[in-house]
């Protein structure tokens, strides 16, 4: 197996493990691993057939948990965002791409990301929309319907479970756009194929590690691994324009 594919693999492992004892920073920090190891033309699709399986996959295991009277309004604005989306993905440069990936983490994580002050009428529906438009864009927008949910006041397996179908429905448009506008799939099954069993592997350990391993230290840790990360990701893209 190509020493790429073993990376991602072991990537995809760690970061899901990350996600299902903290329930946020996995997908952003796999997005941001991707660029080198993949064309940038895979990277988001790919992310998002792997994070389909993953969030899906910790959703199952804490199902119980899950706050449903949300999920049918997101649902309706992520079909919303993604119709909204296709066009403008269509237009976008994607040898830029990785650059939009990198500053919609550090708006994330140093900019306090898109927050809704009051609880305006159809916020779950908007944040749908918002969500999964961006994630047609930038991979990687999970932590706009985590941050909700916690100011919700949902405890932390419940905002980990509801997150996780959050997120799985996003994923799910986002392939299902992805392959309307053409992308082949099957270029990339093997790889995927592998990154799926690694993040299924990597739900179920964290999941039983949730419950013992203490969120602050890791928030940290989190946050600034997220910044290293997207600085490498303009740093690869700037030398490769310099390069060419």
């Amino acid at each position: 197996m190509p020493v790429n594919e073993l990376l991602l693999m072991l990537f995809a492992f760690l970061t899901s493990l990350l996600t299902a004892v903290m329930g946020l920073g996995g997908g952003l920090i796999l997005i941001a691993l991707m660029p080198g190891l993949l064309p940038p033309l895979a990277i988001i699709p790919v992310h998002a057939a792997t994070q389909l399986v993953s969030n899906a996959s910790r959703a199952l295991f804490a199902w119980r948990d899950i706050h449903w009277i949300v999920v049918t309004p997101f649902l309706i604005g992520s079909i919303t965002g993604g119709l909204l989306s296709t066009r403008i993905a269509a237009l976008i440069n994607l040898d830029y791409l990785p650059l939009l990936i990198a500053a919609f983490i550090l708006f994330n994580v140093w900019g306090g990301g898109i927050n809704f002050q009051t609880n305006p009428k159809g916020e779950f529906l908007t944040i749908g929309l918002i969500q999964t438009g961006m994630g047609m864009l930038a991979g990687a927008t999970g932590p706009l319907g985590q941050s909700t949910l916690l100011r919700k006041g949902l405890v932390r397996d419940a905002m980990v479970a509801t997150s996780a179908v959050f997120m799985s429905i996003t994923h799910l448009v986002k392939l299902a756009f992805f392959g309307l506008l053409g992308f082949s799939f099957a270029s990339y099954w093997p790889v995927t194929l592998a990154m799926m069993g690694a993040v299924i592997a990597g739900t179920w350990t964290g999941t039983r590690l949730r419950h013992r391993v203490p969120d602050a230290r890791f928030k940290v840790v989190v946050k600034w691994l997220l910044t290293l990360l997207a600085l490498r990701i303009v740093v690869q893209v700037l030398l490769a324009r310099l390069d060419g």
